[in-house]
């Protein structure tokens, strides 16, 4: 579980990030962030229906949680990020969502 100075949890945070954010892409899940006021990152999950099941979703945003918690701290401050999942992470292992998770990271350039 994250922190609760890790989370982004309001409905019109989400909307605000999904307006003005960039996203990026990655093998099994999308970044969308934005610039923030805040002293630390904000994470938000997300899981659409499209990737099966509330068993399948949960999954996959436990996954999620556990392959970001290891860069918390190496992230870049003052930015709210909401990661999605791609339908393409169900049946997936920890490492491989944890590599990309890293990757798409550094894609994005908000790793410091």
């Amino acid at each position: 579980m994250l922190k609760q100075k890790y989370r982004l949890k309001k409905k019109y945070q989400f909307n605000y990030v999904y307006r003005v954010g960039k996203t990026c892409h990655g093998k099994f899940l999308l970044l969308v962030f934005s610039p923030s006021k805040n002293k630390n990152v904000k994470i938000g999950i997300s899981v659409s229906k499209k990737v099966g099941n509330s068993v399948k979703r949960n999954r996959a945003r436990r996954l999620i949680r556990e392959g970001v918690s290891p860069y918390l701290e190496k992230i870049k401050q003052n930015f709210n990020i909401i990661i999605v999942a791609k339908q393409s992470i169900e049946g997936m292992k920890s490492p491989a969502v944890q590599d990309d998770v890293f990757s798409t990271l550094k894609k994005a350039d908000l790793l410091l």
